[in-house]
């Protein structure tokens, strides 16, 4: 594993400025007004009235400067992001009408600058005389994914669609129901459109279930080092057995209802997921160099770290390629995290077996820990300090 673009010194200097060094990569980044932190999305098609509704709940967080929140307010926010959803049909823009109404979730007590307030947007219009499919296209400025339920004639689509910023949903038919569940034959226009349906059902087999495996694998290990740190980092305070296999099913833990969370749209990755993940592992990497045995807050900090693991793993082309190609569902959800589960495993055992071959040693925490220590922990402190530059 090589660490590029960074040089830490391993030895001189006053460890207190070093310290101050470290504390000032964890600086936090400047204030934002009102944004939107996730999305839900039901689209509503009804193709005997030929209308169709498209419902957004928006979940708007503040920023902790009021006088920067009054510059775009939360309504501001939510049309800015109903602006990256376009609504077509056959290929043709449509210009949808907008309601935008704003409801507190945040209870009288919560202060103002942590409270949290759901924007609902409501787009709306008839659909086009003669047209046969439905689209949305998440415009390439969109800072997140939207995950979206398609709802034909008051009967819900069996899988939820995750679209990426600058792709297209997959075409749902505006064609009247027959008996039976639409949603079965994915979309009524099948006779009439072989070639997408065809292509379609084509890229889930090829996929198959060793390919969300394979994307687990890739998503741990390919993306970044940034994983394998968090498990060098967790191996440099203690090798016990019980603190180790411990602090691993917490890690695991953590990730696995992360990524579910993400997946089923309850949650969404933030885009400094990877910032977060970063932070996390130098903090990690910083308790091996002022401690030398566990603490109280180390599992709550790993749990952490598995957290941001997994919002991070969201975050891959690995993660995006694989749901680009066919819905995840429920068995790809568990393939996907086995192989991330296998890449930790590799990682964990590889390197606590090459630490406990050194940690007899009188040498190892002065030799090792220290500088494996300073080395994870800046590299990742740069990587959080270069995000906001």
């Amino acid at each position: 594993m090589r660490l590029h673009g960074c040089r830490f010194p391993l030895a001189g200097g006053d460890p207190p400025l070093f310290l101050w060094i470290l504390l000032f990569g964890l600086l936090v980044p400047p204030a934002q007004a009102h944004r939107v932190s996730s999305v839900s999305l039901i689209t509503y098609l009804d193709t005997k009235d030929r209308t169709y509704a498209l419902d957004a709940a928006m979940e708007v967080v503040p920023s902790e400067d009021p006088a920067v929140n009054d510059q775009v307010s939360p309504e501001d926010a939510a049309r800015e992001f109903a602006s990256y959803l376009v609504v077509m049909f056959d290929q043709a823009e449509q210009k949808p009408a907008m309601e935008i109404s704003v409801q507190e979730t945040s209870d009288q007590e919560t202060p103002e600058e942590l409270r949290r307030r759901q924007v609902l947007t409501k787009l709306t219009g008839r659909i086009p005389d003669g047209a046969k499919e439905f689209l949305l296209y998440l415009d390439p400025r969109c800072p997140m994914a939207v995950v979206m339920v398609a709802v034909k004639d008051d009967q819900p689509s069996r899988r939820m669609q995750v679209i990426l910023a600058g792709e297209y949903s997959r075409p749902v038919s505006v064609l009247p129901v027959e008996e039976g569940d639409p949603f079965t034959k994915e979309t009524g226009a099948a006779t009439d459109f072989p070639s997408a349906q065809g292509t379609q059902s084509a890229s889930e087999e090829e996929i198959g279930l060793l390919g969300a495996f394979a994307s687990g694998w890739r998503a741990f290990l390919h993306e970044s080092a940034i994983p394998a740190l968090l498990i060098i980092a967790m191996l440099l305070l203690t090798l016990g057995r019980t603190s180790v296999l411990w602090q691993a099913g917490i890690l695991l833990l953590a990730q696995g209802l992360a990524v579910s969370l993400t997946v089923w749209g309850l949650v969404s990755s933030p885009d400094w997921a990877w910032k977060g993940l970063a932070a996390v592992v130098s903090l990690v990497a910083i308790e091996a160099l002022l401690h030398h045995h566990l603490r109280a807050w180390r599992y709550p900090l790993i749990a952490a770290g598995g957290m941001f693991l997994g919002l991070a793993l969201i975050d891959t082309s690995a993660y995006r390629d694989l749901v680009s190609w066919a819905d995840l569902g429920t068995g790809r959800l568990i393939l996907f995290l086995l192989g991330t589960e296998a890449a930790f495993f590799l990682v964990i055992v590889v390197a606590a077996a090459n630490l406990l071959s050194l940690g007899r040693f009188e040498w190892y925490r002065k030799s090792v820990v220290i500088p494996l220590a300073v080395l994870v922990a800046g590299y990742c402190l740069f990587t959080v300090v270069e995000g906001f530059l």
